[in-house]
């Protein structure tokens, strides 16, 4: 083990940042106050993340948590860590280690004949950009004097059900990555090198925008660096892959306006690109009308709400499953009927799911067209309910059948106006049929949102939720509401 130092350069979180991109990087060292705000919903990951890690500590048992009590200053984990080393403990949590200006904190170090490293992810499979952390890891490590004998990712298991408690062995999967970050190592020198040369530049690098911003993950920085982009751009138009859209972007072609030989496309993207050079709208009368003559009254507009966790709070449930807990239904008896609403909302304090179906089921009757927003959802969950019930199979799969997507036409781009910009969600298309309801004044404005506040609701589900609960309900009910709209929209045209 060597001397400690009180600085380091780079740390495991910003070697990855600098990996996908060295602007990125600069930005995060000497720009730090054009980082996004944190949004909610990532912050709860992160959070899932930390409960997933301490969890795992279960399959080593018995180890000293060597963790820092700041993150902005590592010396006495870094100091715990060699002592723990030297006094023979067997198991170390946050093991941390400083090498040539280089931070690198482990999940869980193992004494067993030699040093085995595990690393834990929330996710439910290895991705290539857990090697590369795990590979920054084994170098830092190396170069510390800790000869390791093997490294593994831990991870979750999207096979396991949680029948009672949680069995933690079954919950996780250990997979051996040695020989993959072994034969990255050359690589990490590499990059180590690059990277520092990044952090002590005067200048941001000149690195334009492109699929980076957004994979592996959307970066902090992606407002800063879009601020130039404008609206109805390019970067929108999906006939093209979003390598090629950035490719067009950077060579001057910066807005669907500005598409060469638009005339030669294919329809309907040769209608899309004159919507946006004559700022008009465009629809196809007969596909629409083809469309809408065959929704069969009543009609019933369905939107669900889900939440999900990595760590599955229920008996028949798995990491990550997206749990229904909230529908809005609105009905529309006959043409010239009022629509009636229809809602359910669940207890946070149990296991609401069968509450749901039974709920849903009641409500949605046997008859008429169920019209949904992207039907690919709804109707995956519910199959998953299906199976967890197979006692309402039959009902179900008679809903099924029903549902009907009432985005086709705007994705089919069968009506689109440039205001739309290439989008087809129930938040772009509203605004564009009626223009004076807006989601704008709500407390929950997405289902993100909606997500983490029912999360919270069962975390604490004693506590007094009643006006949450009143900004679930308005919130749900205007995405089916909006449905109606858009739905008597379509029937005008035709």
């Amino acid at each position: 083990m060597t001397t400690i130092s009180n600085k380091h350069i780079l740390s495991k979180s910003t070697f990855i940042r600098g990996c996908i991109c060295k602007k990125s990087l600069w930005l995060s060292k000497h720009m730090r106050d054009l980082i996004a705000p944190t949004a909610p919903g990532q912050q709860f990951i992160f959070d899932q993340g930390h409960d997933v890690g301490k969890l795992a500590q279960q399959l080593f048992p018995g180890g000293t948590d060597a963790s820092p009590s700041s993150p902005f200053d590592y010396r006495p984990s870094l100091e715990l860590t060699q002592k723990l080393i030297a006094e023979g403990r067997q198991v170390i949590y946050e093991a941390a280690f400083q090498q040539e200006e280089v931070l690198a904190a482990l999940d869980i170090l193992v004494w067993d004949q030699g040093w085995h490293a595990y690393e834990v992810k929330s996710s439910t499979k290895v991705h290539d950009i857990n090697l590369t952390d795990a590979a920054l890891q084994y170098w830092v490590m190396e170069k510390s004097g800790i000869k390791v004998e093997s490294f593994s990712i831990i991870h979750l298991n999207s096979d396991y059900e949680r029948i009672g408690d949680i069995v933690v062995e079954k919950l996780f999967k250990i997979e051996p990555v040695t020989y993959l970050i072994q034969a990255l190592q050359d690589e990490i020198t590499e990059q180590v090198a690059s990277l520092k040369k990044v952090c002590s530049r005067k200048t941001v690098p000149a690195i334009p925008i492109g699929t980076q911003c957004t994979k592996p993950y959307t970066c902090d920085f992606k407002d800063h660096c879009f601020s130039h982009v404008p609206e109805e751009s390019i970067l929108d138009f999906d006939l093209y892959r979003k390598e090629e859209r950035f490719r067009l972007y950077h060579a001057g072609i910066k807005k669907i306006s500005d598409v060469k030989e638009w005339q030669k496309l294919k329809p309907p993207y040769n209608f899309i690109v004159e919507s946006h050079i004559n700022k008009g709208f465009y629809f196809d009368p007969i596909k629409l009308k083809e469309f809408v003559s065959k929704l069969q009254y009543p009609l019933l507009f369905m939107d669900f709400e889900t939440v999900a966790f990595a760590l599955p709070p229920f008996n028949n449930s798995s990491p990550y499953d997206a749990m229904t807990f909230q529908y809005s239904l609105h009905t529309i008896e006959s043409e010239d009927a009022e629509p009636l609403h229809n809602f359910f909302l669940a207890d946070p304090a149990k296991d609401f799911r069968e509450d749901f179906i039974k709920a849903l089921l009641a409500d949605l009757g046997e008859s008429g067209d169920i019209l949904v927003w992207s039907v690919s959802f709804e109707r995956s969950k519910l199959n998953m309910l299906s199976l967890l019930y197979p006692q309402y199979e039959e009902r179900v799969n008679a809903v099924i059948v029903r549902l009907v997507d009432l985005a086709i036409p705007f994705q089919k781009r069968w009506v689109y106006d440039n205001t739309l910009s290439c989008s087809y969600s129930i938040k772009s298309v509203l605004p564009f049929v009626m223009p004076d309801l807006s989601y704008d004044n709500l407390a929950v404005k997405e289902g993100q949102t909606a997500s983490l506040l029912f999360q919270q609701m069962m975390a604490e589900p004693q506590k007094d939720w009643t006006k949450e609960r009143n900004d679930l309900l308005e919130y749900c009910c205007l995405d089916t509401f909006a449905m109606v709209v858009i739905y008597r929209y379509l029937n005008t045209l035709v």
